[in-house]
């Protein structure tokens, strides 16, 4: 393989993960921002975010010289051979995402470039951007610029992983030149085993946010099984487990709980049904899944309205405010949203959570930082399990019954045993699944 100069535009969750792994595999790298705080904090090794594996990951980057951050484009441009557009795409209030720092970057190698360049599009943009990449890129005639789609597939908390060992790459290009470039640029990768997909650029593209659109319909199926099996006292990890074994189900994202979040999710499914209405096909399928989506929040609420009656007065531990565990991230999270919910409600909210503790205060005046999980549940009259964060399913019930002021588990993750959590004297509210009563009563 040949080392290949490369500039990654946007040093956030996407590009600063895509830069280290490139480094990684023998490239050489800048990562390109034009947050100065942020830059100089990576120059001086210092994560922007949580993210398991990434801090050594980019110290041994640049550790060796394969990786430098810098918020000069003119330097950072010149000279490269690719461009990696990983810049942020937020939605608009009409679900469309906005795609001004897309031009942006665009612009910018354009006006910098010193030689023919692919630039790939690696943000989440809606089906057809290539066209608009590709024009702003002709207004340079000094050089030839070919445009790539190579859309993230990255789970955060997992996203090192996924990036250094991923289950597809997908490369969608126009020219044999780009296909030929990306392909020699992640052949250690799919060497190592990665399938390799070759496509035009409006599929690859279109893949990402059908991929994602999917994902979040399984979630919301999962959830709409679990109001149908809460009524009937059937089982909805059960049937999932059944429904999983079918190879052409999979068991993957079929976990009822407190809906999707995210910033990618919600992002993307909105800027799907956009792209679908503004090419002439009204998908309505995906309302479902968001009206879906919000009812498994509104039905935990419920659950704790319905143990506790009044909240006004009561006080509810929350485990986990990240939106997943793994990660700091608390943009759309539903154990965020939800505890934000009851404390409208009247009820004081006590949160602990392993990474994203600061920033769920510091976006949820009022809520209370518990540190850890035996202080959120001291003097509770309700827990409430809201990210699967793998040690909250390892909690030492006893103790937690001891400090509780009153024993009553509600379980949005289904993270917990019935029979251990009811055994330890808990009423018990798992999402889908028959409740416990305490074994005592």
């Amino acid at each position: 393989m040949r080392s290949r100069r490369i500039v990654v535009i946007g040093a956030g969750h996407v590009g600063l993960v895509t830069a280290a792994a490139l480094a990684h595999i023998g490239h050489h790298v800048v990562g390109l921002d034009d947050d100065a705080a942020k830059v100089a904090a990576l120059q001086a090794g210092v994560m922007p975010f949580y993210e398991e594996g990434l801090q050594a990951l980019v110290d041994a980057g640049q550790a060796g010289g394969h990786l430098v951050f810098a918020g000069n484009p003119e330097a950072s441009i010149a000279g490269a051979e690719v461009a990696f557009i990983c810049v942020g795409t937020p939605g608009r209030p009409n679900g469309e995402p906005n795609l001004v720092a897309v031009e942006h970057a665009a612009s910018a190698v354009a006006r910098w470039a010193s030689r023919d360049m692919v630039v790939v599009e690696k943000s989440t943009v809606p089906v057809q951007t290539a066209e608009w990449v590709r024009l702003v890129l002709s207004r340079s005639t000094r050089h030839r610029f070919e445009v790539a789609s190579n859309p993230e597939f990255l789970r955060e908390g997992a996203a090192v992983e996924d990036s250094l060992r991923p289950d597809r790459i997908l490369v969608g290009a126009d020219s044999a030149v780009a296909h030929g470039l990306l392909r020699e640029l992640y052949a250690p990768i799919v060497d190592a085993g990665a399938q390799y997909f070759a496509t035009d650029v409006a599929t690859a593209e279109l893949a990402k946010h059908a991929c994602n659109a999917f994902l979040a319909l399984k979630i919301s199926f999962a959830n709409g099984l679990a109001r149908v099996c809460e009524a009937s006292g059937a089982d909805v990890v059960a049937i999932a487990d059944i429904m999983g074994a079918d190879p052409r189900i999979g068991r993957a994202f079929l976990n009822a709980g407190l809906g999707y979040g995210g910033f990618c999710f919600p992002k993307d499914l909105a800027a799907f049904r956009s792209q679908a209405t503004r090419l002439g096909y009204d998908f309505s399928l995906l309302d479902e899944v968001v009206k879906l989506n919000d009812e498994a929040l509104d039905a935990i609420v419920g659950k704790v309205r319905a143990a506790l009656w009044n909240l006004e007065g009561k006080r509810v531990g929350v485990l986990g405010l990240a939106f997943k565990p793994g990660t700091d991230d608390i943009r759309d999270s539903p154990a965020l949203r939800l505890a934000g919910h009851l404390m409208e409600a009247g009820a004081q909210v006590a949160g602990a959570d392993p990474a994203a503790g600061s920033s769920a205060v510091a976006a949820l005046p009022g809520l209370e930082l518990a540190d850890g999980p035996y202080a959120a549940a001291t003097g509770a009259h309700c827990l409430v399990v809201a990210t699967d964060w793998p040690e909250y399913g390892a909690l030492d019930l006893a103790r937690i019954r001891e400090v509780m002021a009153i024993p009553i588990i509600i379980d949005a993750r289904n993270l917990l045993d019935p029979e251990e959590v009811a055994a330890a004297g808990f009423a018990y509210y798992p999402t889908g699944r028959p409740p416990q009563k305490p074994a005592a009563a």
